[in-house]
């Protein structure tokens, strides 16, 4: 389900989090029901119970000598020999002689339960449930007492390799009954045993509790402390194919344990292993890519980095952030790219402004000579600099800052409505119906521009190749980027282009025409149209592996496209305005939106799920709305750009950022 973070219920606290290091065991089931024990006895010296064959006793497995005889009366000849033959006589013998001798002036002790001897906790042990290893038996009781275990002691099986115990006066019936009770439950077990591994392809394991661990403890097998008898070199490469919670068992194992799984080597595997996995890209990200993986150094403590980067994905979905606030442009600001250490941003005021990420300041503002040269670019009412940053909730200041405001020829004298930049240039489009190339290594110096277009520049979109741009002349313009020529022009939309993105030979693009078309470059033809939306579109976004699409606009709904069979993946119900911005993030799988509705929400690329809803963090319409793994940051109509970091309270944080 999804989370709500409005502004107005806003107050940062520190989450209430699990620690990954803390484990719990579950118990074993406890099988034994104390209310199906056998009572205590009168008699201290009580013999074991004898476990018998299925051929011994009755039906129910279970027979005490001394109760009513309900056997048919055909059966009464068979119980005058052998064994059975030989306990009932000398169960008469027993009552006899406890009469005659029922005056006795001696105390009568209770014998132990029957659960306290050896015998039965192996018979315990091997008691029926899910875990049993076999089935025993039938168990045969004797509940007859006697005045003394010398008078009379009943037979006892040995155990293992022992002999039988035969008491005195026995006999040699008893003897010969003994030895066969003992071979009928080898024998028992044993057979039980291979129908259980027969009906169950061997699956059951018997469960041993300490009171049978004796009966079933196999010395032959060897236990070898392998980390600690290994080379730490070979140690260390078994424990790195461990995932991150089985590391932190191993750590509690022992000293020597602890202190191998602690190697760096160790947690550097696990952290590329689980943390450079993709959404939807090519490949995994590589180390110091400056997509929250650092660069490979021999300084790095991998055990903490992995840590830090685990807060800051529970983090993300808790919901869990600090809101800031950056000031200084004059009226709306429509398009805004970031990375780890800058933020620039395109406005209405006809300027672009760039921002230290760290530090929050505006350090260059590029624009026309009326909006660079303004004094009132620089500082308002009563001398107070118009550029500071701010933190929610109470928009206590934390930064100001006085940037440099830069103008050069080539300029744009309308609204900046859409921008991008890689590590070399800044490419802007403008309502003036041209986009301007800066070289960003020559202080943002503009070096070109591209004229062709009839109407606003509405987006673009550029790669190591080429620049496509949209209009609301409802054509779609390839341009070389090396040189700044036209080489294609598209068309095919009957209404303004307001998105577009491409990746590799193909570009995607949207419409106020209902439609999503996707274009071949090299053929400049329309290989695909998604159909569904019934009104106009705002936004569209290619995932970095080309596999989706994502498209929105003022039916307030977005759609998740397959792009390779056109198939709509998703429909998501997802504002109750225009969804004016969207932004996939390719590497987790989350898609940003935001929406006239003043709402930013983010969804699950794979379930299209919500996983957070941050409504009323601005006071109108939302225009563009970007994430990378720590930051989200939208723009909107009102002159403020809000930064959402999920991991400005994690300690170590830093320590992810790749090295400019």
């Amino acid at each position: 389900m999804a989370r709500d973070f409005p502004v107005g219920e806003w107050a940062p606290a520190d989450p209430s989090r699990v620690s990954t290091s803390e484990f719990t065991t579950a118990g074993s089931d406890d099988v034994f029901d104390p209310k199906g024990a056998m009572p205590p006895s009168r008699f201290q010296n009580r013999q074991r119970s004898l476990p018998f064959g299925p051929d011994v006793g009755t039906s129910n497995g279970l027979v005490r000598p001394g109760l009513t005889n309900k056997n048919p009366p055909q059966e009464d000849g068979k119980r005058g020999h052998g064994f059975l033959g030989f306990m009932r006589r000398a169960s008469v013998s027993i009552k006899r002689r406890q009469r005659r001798h029922s005056h006795a002036s001696h105390a009568i002790e209770e014998r132990p339960q029957t659960a306290s001897t050896p015998w039965h906790r192996l018979r315990q042990a091997a008691s029926f449930n899910r875990n049993s290893k076999y089935i025993p038996s039938q168990v045969f009781e004797l509940d007859a007492s006697t005045t003394s275990s010398e008078e009379f002691l009943a037979p006892i099986p040995g155990r293992g390799n022992a002999p039988p115990i035969i008491p005195r006066g026995s006999g040699g019936e008893a003897a010969r009954a003994t030895a066969a009770a003992q071979n009928e439950l080898l024998f028992g077990r044993h057979h039980q045993l291979h129908q259980l591994e027969d009906r169950e392809s061997g699956i059951g394991i018997a469960v041993a509790s300490p009171d049978t661990v004796e009966a079933i403890y196999d010395p032959s097998i060897s236990r070898v402390d392998f980390i600690a008898e290994l080379p730490v070199e070979l140690a260390i490469q078994i424990l790195a194919r461990l995932d991150h919670l089985s590391l932190i068992k191993t750590s509690l194992v022992s000293k020597m344990w602890n202190r191998v799984s602690s190697s760096s080597h160790i947690w550097r595997e696990a952290f590329i292993r689980e943390k450079s996995k993709t959404y939807a890209m090519s490949h995994p990200v590589p180390l110091g890519a400056g997509l929250g993986l650092p660069a490979v150094s021999p300084d790095h403590d991998w055990k903490d980095l992995y840590r830090t980067k685990h807060e800051l994905e529970q983090n993300w979905a808790e919901g869990d952030f600090e809101a800031i606030y950056l000031h200084g442009h004059t009226d709306s600001i429509y398009c805004v790219q970031f990375d780890e250490y800058k933020i620039i941003t395109g406005s209405r005021d006809k300027t672009i402004r760039v921002w230290d990420m760290k530090t929050y300041a505006c350090t260059l503002i590029i624009g026309p000579p009326n909006a660079a040269e303004d004094c009132n670019i620089m500082t308002g009412e009563e001398g107070k600099p118009v550029h500071y940053a701010t933190m929610s909730p109470d928009d206590t200041p934390i930064t100001q800052s006085t940037p440099l405001a830069i103008t050069y020829p080539i300029h744009h004298n309308q609204s900046i409505l859409c921008l991008q930049y890689d590590e070399n240039i800044l490419v802007t489009g403008s309502s003036d119906s041209t986009c301007i190339v800066y070289d960003i290594k020559d202080n943002y110096r503009s070096t070109k521009r591209l004229v062709h277009h009839a109407a606003a520049v509405l987006d673009l979109a550029f790669d190591e190749r080429y620049i496509v741009t949209c209009s609301k002349d409802v054509s779609i313009c390839v341009w070389d980027r090396e040189s700044g020529a036209l080489l294609k022009q598209l068309r095919g939309h009957a209404g303004p282009v307001n998105a577009v993105q491409m990746r590799d030979n193909m570009i995607v693009s949207c419409s106020g025409d209902f439609k999503v078309k996707l274009w071949n470059i090299d053929t400049g033809k329309n290989i695909r149209e998604f159909t569904g939306h019934n009104k106009g579109l705002a936004c569209s976004q290619f995932s970095d592996d080309s596999k989706y699409i994502a498209s929105a606009g003022n039916d307030q709904m977005i759609r998740i496209w397959d792009a390779n069979t056109g198939e709509c993946r998703h429909e998501i119900e997802a504002h109750d305005n225009l969804v004016r911005s969207l932004h996939i993030d390719s590497i987790s799988g989350r898609l940003i939106s935001g929406s006239y509705d003043q709402d930013i929400k983010v969804f699950d690329m794979e379930t299209g799920n919500q996983l957070l809803n941050l409504p009323n963090w601005h006071s109108s319409w939302v225009l563009s709305a970007k994430s990378d793994y720590r930051r989200l940051i939208s723009t909107g109509q009102n002159p403020k750009i809000l930064i959402l970091d999920f991991g400005l309270k994690i300690k170590g944080i830093d320590k992810l950022e790749s090295k400019p």
